[in-house]
């Protein structure tokens, strides 16, 4: 995903069911039908066209000005990491857990909804048996404004020293 970003491409779906298993060492990201590229003079790509998206791994700024920046694809990022930290739980999902947090209103959207809550600063909660380091890390992932999320090169910096310290040094490709 840094690699995506440093070429000026927007995944813009990226999702537990879009990563496939190569081996234990090895993952790869699929899927590339929402991908956009930026534009030269842009740090982000405007959405125009109306198609069905994956709301509830979007962040807000694509939620509500169609905007979508390489800080976007580290929100989906974030979720992503929910879902393998939940197994992909049916009960888990991030869209289950959005809706239960959306409780029906009388006349107001889904995803005017949705922006509203993740305005109020509600994310996700912990899954069970996550450290709390890797929490934190996905937090970082969720922080509302784009320039204030965790870039990928520092995630994986950090998430290679998590995987050092939780083999007590040995190294594992990453």
């Amino acid at each position: 995903m840094d690699y995506l970003g440093s070429q000026r491409f927007i995944h813009r779906d990226l999702a537990a069911r879009n990563v496939l298993v190569e081996n234990e060492t090895t993952v790869k990201i699929g899927d590339f039908g929402l991908t956009k590229s930026m534009k030269e003079d842009k740090s982000y790509y405007t959405v125009k066209e109306e198609t069905d998206s994956p709301v509830f791994w979007y962040a807000p700024e694509c939620l509500v000005d169609c905007k979508f920046y390489p800080a976007s694809d580290v929100w989906s990022f974030g979720v992503t990491l929910y879902e393998l930290l939940t197994y992909c739980e049916i009960s888990s999902r991030p869209t289950t857990v959005f809706l239960e947090m959306l409780r029906p209103t009388q006349g107001q959207m889904n995803i005017t909804r949705l922006v509203e809550v993740l305005m109020a600063g509600r994310r996700l909660p912990c899954p069970p048996r996550c450290p709390d380091a890797v929490y934190s890390l996905m937090r970082r992932c969720w922080e509302s404004s784009p320039e204030n999320r965790i870039q990928f090169k520092d995630l994986i910096t950090e998430l290679e020293l998590l995987l050092d310290e939780r083999h007590g040094g040995d190294r594992l490709a990453v």
